[in-house]
Parts: C-alpha cells; sequence; structure tokens
C-alpha cells in the first residue's frame, strides 16, 4: 500500500508488468462500507496477486462537482484512508481532473498505468464517455451494481453527513448550519 504522485504511473506498470491491474477513482469522502465492497469487488476480478489503484478527487475538483460544502475531508487524509485498505495496492490524488473536464484523469491513467480493466458503478456519470476512452486505450470497463448485501443497504456519505447534520438525506449546506 503506497500513496504515489500521478506522475509514477507509469512505474507501477512496469514493477507490475506480468500482473492484471485494475483502476478506479471517486471522491471516496467519508469513506464507508460501500466504498470497502467496492475495493473488494475490484481486487477479485484481477486475483490476489492483481493490483488495485485507486485514484482520489482532489479538494478542487470535489468541491467544483459537489459544492462549497464538500470534502468533508481533504484529500490527503482521504488518499491515506483508501491506501490503507487491505484490496488498496497504489493510491494516488487526481489534481489533473478539472470542472470543466471532470474526466480528464482518464487519459493520463490510461496511457502511463495501462490498466487491464477500469472499474465503475452504475451509477457514475458520463459513461459514454468512459467507454469511449476505454475503447480507445483498449482497457476493459467494469461496471459493478451497488447491490449491498444485506445490512448494509442505503449506504453512501450523502446520507451519513444528513444524518450527521439532521436533514435526512437532504443536501446539505455547512454554511447555513454554522449560521444557527
Amino acid at each position: 500500500m503506497t500513496i504515489i504522485p500521478v506522475g509514477e504511473l507509469s512505474l507501477v506498470r512496469k514493477l507490475h508488468k506480468n500482473k492484471r491491474i485494475v483502476f478506479c477513482s471517486g471522491s471516496f469522502d467519508l469513506t464507508h462500507a460501500g466504498h470497502v465492497l467496492f475495493f473488494e469487488d475490484c481486487k477479485e476480478r484481477v486475483g490476489p496477486d492483481g493490483v488495485l489503484v485507486v485514484g482520489v478527487g482532489s479538494d478542487k475538483i470535489i468541491r467544483a462537482i459537489k459544492g462549497e460544502d464538500r470534502p468533508v475531508i481533504n484529500e490527503y487524509g482521504r488518499a491515506k484512508v483508501i491506501d490503507s485498505l487491505k484490496p488498496v495496492d497504489f493510491t494516488f490524488i487526481d489534481n489533473i481532473s478539472t470542472k470543466a473536464k471532470p474526466l480528464q484523469l482518464l487519459e493520463t491513467v490510461f496511457e502511463n498505468l495501462r490498466p487491464d480493466i477500469y472499474a465503475i458503478t452504475w451509477d457514475s456519470f458520463n459513461k459514454e464517455h468512459r467507454k469511449k476512452v476505454c475503447e480507445k486505450y483498449r482497457i476493459r470497463l467494469d461496471i459493478y451494481d451497488r447491490t449491498p448485501p444485506r445490512g448494509l443497504e442505503g449506504i453512501s456519505t450523502t446520507g451519513i453527513i444528513g444524518k450527521i447534520w439532521g436533514y435526512k438525506g437532504k443536501r446539505f449546506n455547512a454554511s447555513a448550519r454554522s449560521k444557527r
């Protein structure tokens, strides 16, 4: 388990040239059991000797996409938590994507890491663009169902934040909350 700069992705491929690599990315703000299940599923696809590389969205891109009240945990804290999880072999912070090009990271990762599999969930945004980029680089796209096992239904970062702030699933606004 290692947090690396984006510029070292080609080194990961070089060091693991004979192993299958799966790549996934996300915000992972307030990491929860659903994230762990996703990483376990990703790792299962490449087997115990395979490599799981996870991109963690930068604070800047998460704020641009999800609003000024996010992320709750800064990019370094989120990367550290993700990197500490058993299925994860390498973690990096996505400092490439922008609000205008939220999937810019894919080109860099695919060119340098050359993963065998790119894993996303069924509710990922802009799946058509992701499919096209995978086709361009001949990388298999796996789309995972988010059906959790019994007892873990309804777990989401937004839901957790809503419970903490008492908003019952409604979008929260930390600045409005602090004025009360």
